[in-house]
């Protein structure tokens, strides 16, 4: 059902899905829609208000999105990249091993919103298919980043001080990889 709210005079258009939710979901896709799951007892008027309250965080994100590049084109083709990826995974382990880490699993996966995970209980990197379109050292930025998880479980300021000890530039990679819409 599509719905609308009035923020400072930005209409702001929205998809309501009714789901089995705990929570009110809200997504902002890289076809700049606005999508929002939330559980059937939930009303309408609090959702709307939810939106409203939301107002801010969502122009600011379609603003963001215009400000990107689509992906083109691959920038490997897919034997340079697993080739890439696995040299640059072990070479990244390498370098961790000295934190006496097991050497974890290395997957791969289509995703559309993240370029990696990390299931340090299981031991498994997971990595985006969509790598594919990222230059070396955005890719070899994603393998640090996902190493560093098997050391520290979150986004702390613990994590970044190894990030930053293998990627120093990680924050430019990172905005620029920000800039890439995968669809």
């Amino acid at each position: 059902m599509e719905r609308e709210v009035n923020y400072k005079g930005n209409i702001i258009k929205y998809n309501l899905e009714r789901k089995k939710v705990k929570n009110i979901n809200l997504r902002i896709k890289p076809d700049l829609t606005v999508s929002v799951s939330a559980n059937k007892r939930v009303s309408q008027k609090y959702i709307d208000n939810f939106v409203l309250s939301k107002a801010e965080f969502i122009l600011k994100a379609i603003e963001s999105f215009n400000n990107t590049t689509p992906a083109s084109s691959p920038i490997f083709t897919e034997e340079e990249f697993y080739s890439y990826v696995n040299n640059e995974f072990y070479r990244v382990y390498i370098i961790y091993k000295k934190y006496k880490i097991d050497k974890p699993e290395l997957k791969f996966r289509k995703m559309k919103s993240r370029w990696g995970s990390c299931n340090y209980a299981k031991g498994i990197i997971t990595l985006s298919k969509n790598l594919i379109y990222c230059t070396e050292e955005q890719i070899t930025y994603v393998i640090i980043h996902e190493f560093a998880h098997l050391l520290v479980h979150n986004h702390s300021k613990d994590f970044y001080d190894i990030v930053s000890q293998f990627s120093p530039d990680y924050k430019r990679i990172r905005k620029e990889m920000n800039r890439i819409i995968l669809r």
